[in-house]
């Protein structure tokens, strides 16, 4: 078990024992008494909502800062099975009391979403929430008054498809993004295709240390929805609503991901925005008092449904090719055109009958077929495609985490899981290989 102790205080982390590996929050490399850090920007970028925010809120990303330190700066290959990890992580934050009833529903959610044991222990004397920037000094202030709701936008098509159709619907929110090397770029650009200009909430965590880091990053979206309640918690208090919409917008195939195969069981499969795992955060939420509720408006809809149902097809023809699927390509500059993300991309366009001019480091399927260092995410779905027309797709869908309890729910995501691989199927066949 790796001990890891979090705290924005780098007096605290002097003279660990070499065993333990102490970060700095919000604080940078070179305050940091062992050179692991993380979150230098972020208190900036909260002061400029020009308003306090609440303390649970904060408390809850300084919460998830110290699980990204973990899960970043600790390596599974080091692992008995390259993989599962155990940490006991320490983290300071000013009001632990709230955290007490909750810790062990926290270490349940963490291990769905990461794969790794958790061992909680949320200390006091932690930091307190920023002190705003007055509305009308010189720093650049986030507008807030007259945002209804918060949305994730990460420059991918489901997300800008989201913004789309909230401005169509009337509604006025503030996007939030990570804002990642190489993201924010694109997140500027499909946002100027946006029929107006919105309010942006963003930041970079940058976590540094001395050593590698570990690359699945599992835990990347705990802080997505961290920086959702902080700026649900802002709208909130200046709409005097006790309420805030917080959108997660993430199509039904790609949401499940239920295993393709039995060895995606684990390392293969994420569960960034499982049902199950929303759930358990918006159990959080509630517990905590942050007035965030969780929603997934198109959880049951697959990316071409999606694609076709966006209200603005005007705007949508203007930016969808501009927006990035790809989980890897920032290692070229370039979407790889043949991971999965990529795949049920390139079947959204083919389903809403739109030419997918997208610049693809690999455009032709069949050379990817007969290459074997790369087509394994394409064999994966070509097998699931046949596999979906066999078996019992509700006790597939189980192995990627639980469903909701109520029959005509889990009949609603099992079915957008079939006609999200009939809807790839359908793609794979117009290009000879089904």
């Amino acid at each position: 078990m790796v001990r890891i102790k979090c705290d924005a205080n780098p007096d605290t982390l002097n003279n660990l024992p070499e065993s333990e590996i102490g970060v700095l929050l919000y604080g940078t490399r070179t305050n940091a008494p062992g050179g692991a850090a993380l979150g230098s920007q972020i208190r900036n970028v909260i002061k400029r909502l020009a308003i306090p925010i609440s303390q649970r809120a904060f408390d809850f990303l300084t919460v998830s800062l110290a699980v990204t330190a973990a899960d970043t700066f600790v390596k599974r290959e080091s692992t008995a099975d390259g993989w599962t990890r155990e940490f006991e992580l320490v983290v300071a934050v000013a009001d632990p009391d709230a955290w007490v009833p909750l810790r062990i529903h926290l270490e349940t959610a963490l291990r769905f979403l990461s794969g790794d044991v958790w061992h909680l222990d949320i200390q006091g004397g932690g930091p307190c929430v920023p002190t705003p920037y007055p509305k009308y000094g010189r720093a650049r202030i986030i507008p807030v008054n007259g945002r209804d709701c918060v949305s994730l936008y990460s420059g991918g098509l489901d997300s800008s498809i989201a913004a789309l159709d909230i401005l169509s619907q009337g509604r006025n929110p503030i996007l939030v993004s990570h804002s990642y090397r190489g993201d924010k770029a694109v997140q500027d650009d499909v946002s100027n295709c946006f029929p107006r200009t919105l309010s942006r909430f963003s930041s970079n965590l940058n976590p540094t240390f001395y050593l590698p880091a570990e690359p699945s990053m599992r835990t990347r979206s705990l802080n997505f929805l961290a920086f959702g309640a902080v700026v649900a918690s802002a709208i909130s208090v200046s709409s005097e609503n006790q309420q805030v919409d917080l959108l997660i917008p993430e199509n039904g195939l790609i949401s499940l991901n239920a295993p393709l195969t039995p060895r995606r069981l684990g390392s293969l499969s994420t569960r960034t925005t499982h049902p199950y795992f929303l759930s358990l955060i918006q159990e959080l939420f509630n517990g905590l008092e942050i007035p965030a509720v969780i929603k997934n408006p198109y959880k049951f809809q697959t990316k071409g449904e999606m694609f076709t149902n966006c209200a603005d097809q005007a705007n949508l023809d203007r930016l969808a090719t501009m927006t990035v699927s790809c989980g890897k390509w920032k290692r070229t500059n370039k979407q790889c055109g043949r991971c999965v993300p990529c795949l049920i991309r390139r079947a959204s366009f083919h389903a809403a009958g739109i030419s997918d001019t997208t610049p693809y480091r690999r455009i032709d399927l069949k050379s990817v077929y007969a290459d074997e260092n790369e087509r394994d995410d394409l064999l994966a779905l070509m097998l699931a495609v046949h596999k979906a027309k066999q078996r019992n797709n509700s006790s597939w869908l189980s192995l990627g985490g639980p469903l909701p309890a109520p029959l005509e729910e889990r009949a609603q995501y099992v079915e957008v899981f079939i006609r999200g691989l009939q809807e790839v199927g359908s793609y794979l066949e117009s290009q000879g290989l089904l």
